[in-house]
């Protein structure tokens, strides 16, 4: 009887055991960690990238690897001033020019700036600044003054408005993606005080577009993501610090922030697989922008630098899938975020990126990647199903005992 006992408990411990496995079992990203150091040692190497970087003395690389348009100044050992305080509709852009290296397929870029209007009430700065990652360059190197060439050139670059700066200084119908640091409130219906953050993706420069009047809320291309809140210290005149971390072989984008007298990095959006940042179809190229634009309300956007690495398996075949996995392996280790991109699921998204991204929604969202309140329910349902086998296995123990004791009683008596 106590063998049989001993058995059935066994059996039971063995069923919780694999209920657990089946419910919490690692996932490929999470088996290649094991508490704060990597089982694997990636590949992947981060390698810097001067030529798409802003560095003191910062005319020499302005003269070789940047454009520069609008009221920009240039302080060769200080830094780079795109507005400034009490000059009403003014604009500054940097634009890197594609001189250098800017095949940008994966790679983290971190702009350094400082936003501030020194005496004056936060509540009449603006509008603001962007940081883009575009395609197209030239709407600052062709001759917009006159209509024939502003209609050339809209037509060679297949719509883009080349003399407009509702994109905080840049076109508001740029292909690219913006990310959009807002510090004037112009829609009346935008429940958050500034500054915020949209995060806009443009696809088609005749169908896309930037609405600045609804404070992004209304751009025709994706929004990736409601507005933002960001922190007042980002208006304090402290340098602040805006990352972009982008890999074109698996669609992970990733944007974080720097606040002022911090040393961590806050995510502010994240996408872990299947979204496509165009590219120059002519060159293969991205290029950084940044830009800035005061209206009725001004300020002081000034860049302290501009840091591009880009990140490489040396002599290895890029959009092989051990190359997809290679780069999740270097999120583990590189930054702490474990992705998981199947096989059959990195098949399409090179199908997406050969297509440029047009022929199929560039921001389709990974289905396979549930919400916590799913695996909640997944848990209780597999707990309570454990629970009820339980139950009756105990009940059924029960009733064997009881059947032996009548059997012996009767025999007894018997």
């Amino acid at each position: 009887m106590r063998g049989w006992r001993a058995w059935t408990q066994a059996a039971l411990i063995a069923l919780v055991f694999l209920g657990f496995r089946l419910v919490f079992k690692p996932s490929q990203n999470a088996e290649m960690r094991s508490g704060p150091f990597p089982l694997w040692r990636t590949r992947v190497q981060r390698e810097p990238n001067a030529d798409a970087s802003l560095s003191i003395p910062l005319l020499d690389k302005i003269n070789n690897f940047w454009l520069v348009d609008g009221a920009t100044q240039i302080r060769n050992f200080g830094n780079i001033r795109l507005t400034s305080r009490g000059q009403l509709g003014q604009y500054g852009v940097v634009v890197s020019n594609g001189a250098g290296d800017n095949v940008l397929d994966d790679f983290e870029t971190v702009v350094s700036f400082k936003i501030h209007n020194t005496g004056v009430s936060s509540q009449f700065m603006g509008d603001g600044m962007v940081v883009a990652i575009s395609p197209e360059k030239d709407y600052i190197q062709q001759n917009m003054m006159s209509s024939y060439g502003r209609s050339q050139y809209e037509h060679n670059s297949g719509g883009i408005i080349g003399n407009d700066r509702g994109l905080m200084g840049l076109p508001r119908n740029l292909p690219g993606l913006a990310v959009v640091i807002d510090t004037y409130k112009n829609d009346p219906k935008t429940r958050l005080k500034p500054p915020f953050m949209s995060v806009l993706l443009n696809m088609d420069p005749r169908k896309h577009h930037y609405s600045a009047a609804t404070d992004g809320t209304e751009s025709t291309g994706h929004n990736l993501c409601p507005l933002i809140k960001l922190k007042r210290s980002l208006m304090s005149g402290k340098d602040t610090k805006l990352r972009i971390i982008y890999l074109e072989s698996i669609g992970f984008l990733k944007v974080d922030i720097k606040y002022p007298d911090s040393n961590e990095w806050i995510e502010l959006y994240q996408q872990d697989s299947n979204l496509y940042l165009p590219k120059n179809r002519v060159t293969g190229q991205r290029y950084i922008a940044i830009g800035a634009l005061t209206g009725q309300a001004t300020q002081t956007v000034e860049i302290q630098g501009v840091e591009t690495s880009e990140f490489h398996w040396d002599e290895h075949e890029e959009e092989g899938f051990d190359y997809a996995k290679e780069m999740q392996y270097f999120l583990a280790q590189e930054y702490g975020e474990r992705v998981k991109i199947g096989e059959d699921d990195y098949g399409k998204w090179l199908q997406v990126k050969r297509q440029g991204g047009t022929d199929q929604d560039p921001v389709a969202r990974n289905k396979s990647k549930h919400s916590t309140l799913y695996y909640m329910a997944k848990i209780s349902f597999v707990m309570f199903f454990l629970y009820g086998l339980s139950l009756s296995i105990r009940i059924s123990i029960k009733r064997a005992v009881r059947l032996r004791r009548k059997k012996s009683q009767a025999s007894i008596l018997g």
